[in-house]
């Protein structure tokens, strides 16, 4: 049986977009209307369990006054409840209220409330309520996005859920470079909502599949030499974030990395970290992140001695920029010195031993000494 999933929350009906959210993730969610709270609320909350048997569970996820109610009626321990996500409830009962050892519990706080109770919540300093839903006025796609990751670790924990966001990322990266199979490329993305892609530094990409679909057939397009090295991976509980290094010869037009600009024959290095979001098994967006200038560089496009006369009168006697030496010292960190283009890091004073400050001693207690 997939996990069993209770929303609850003031409106009548739940959020379609919000409820497949959890749906796509393969939760069996239901909708549990707050209406006018009280007892009758509390009682359908104490029911969720009643057909559940030994060694199933459920959790919960609340919003609003919903969320004020189910802090209340949960201190105690609630038979198969294996998680409680609230989102900004009006009030908190008992800020420093305990609640069962089993109990996975999470609050999410707009900035505007103030709150600071003893169990684990996060405050989200320029969101207000109701920014974690998606058709309420104060909907905030960041802050949601934010609160939806740790929603998806603390429910995953909750029902001992594994995650394999890798094999995607990969089949991704085959489509994409290896196969250049936008069909298949976009057919590993989801359909609602919009995905997208953004290469940061030239706004290259896409929104929607007929975007996307346009954008890897026609204009993701790589020389024969290009390469990639992995970097580091780093894997999240609904992103991929890959650091790496690419390669390549400039023999032919790269129009999502070098849009507009004829093959140049310039050989290229340059370090790129990939932030690929997974939603219910498919990519939702990536967003590619490298440094524009070093590229310009390596193709003959900026010349980092060219300054503007009103800075070469301020005494800058070139641009803040690099080449292929920021792609090496990625890879070797001692492939470069570091610190070259701050103009004072040379004029040191030459008897400056550049020696750490010395640590306070430990007192035999392991508190530091003078402390009480």
């Amino acid at each position: 049986m997939p996990p069993r999933l209770h929303i609850t929350g003031d409106t009548p009906d739940c959020d379609p977009a919000l409820l497949q959210q959890f749906t796509d993730e393969g939760f069996d969610t239901t909708y549990l209307p707050h209406g006018q709270g009280g007892k009758p609320y509390r009682d359908k909350l104490t029911r969720l369990s009643h057909d559940l048997e030994l060694g199933e569970s459920y959790a919960v996820v609340a919003y609003g006054a919903a969320a004020k109610d189910c802090l209340l009626q949960h201190t105690k321990p609630q038979a198969h409840l294996s998680a409680l996500i609230c989102h900004y409830p009006p009030t908190i009962p008992d800020p420093k209220a305990k609640f069962p050892s089993q109990l996975n519990l999470l609050c999410h706080l707009a900035g505007s409330q103030g709150f600071a109770p003893a169990f684990d919540s996060y405050t989200y300093p320029n969101a207000k309520p109701g920014f974690a839903e998606p058709n309420d006025p104060s909907y905030d796609k960041v802050a949601a996005s934010l609160a939806w990751t740790r929603i998806l670790s603390i429910l995953r924990k909750a029902f001992k859920l594994e995650t394999r966001l890798e094999p995607i990322r990969e089949e991704h990266l085959r489509r994409s470079f290896t196969g250049k199979d936008a069909a298949g490329t976009t057919a590993g993305m989801i359909t609602s909502p919009k995905p997208y892609v953004t290469n940061v530094p030239t706004l290259t990409g896409g929104i929607g599949q007929r975007d996307l679909f346009l954008f890897y057939r026609d204009y993701f397009r790589n020389p024969p030499s290009l390469r990639m090295k992995l970097v580091s991976r780093t894997m999240g509980e609904d992103r991929v974030v890959d650091e790496m290094v690419v390669s390549f010869k400039h023999s032919e037009e790269v129009p999502w990395l070098l849009p507009g600009v004829p093959a140049t024959e310039r050989v290229v290095h340059v370090a790129m970290v990939s932030v690929v979001c997974v939603r219910g098994g498919k990519i939702y967006h990536e967003h590619v992140y490298w440094d524009q200038a070093s590229v310009l560089v390596q193709v003959g496009l900026l010349d980092p001695k060219l300054v503007p006369e009103q800075m070469k009168k301020r005494g800058l006697k070139r641009l803040p920029v690099v080449g292929a030496e920021s792609a090496a010292k990625v890879l070797d960190e001692e492939s470069h010195p570091s610190n070259e283009l701050i103009p004072s890091w040379k004029d040191r004073p030459k008897g400056d031993p550049g020696a750490l400050p010395s640590r306070p001693k430990q007192a035999a207690n392991g508190a530091r000494a003078g402390d009480e």
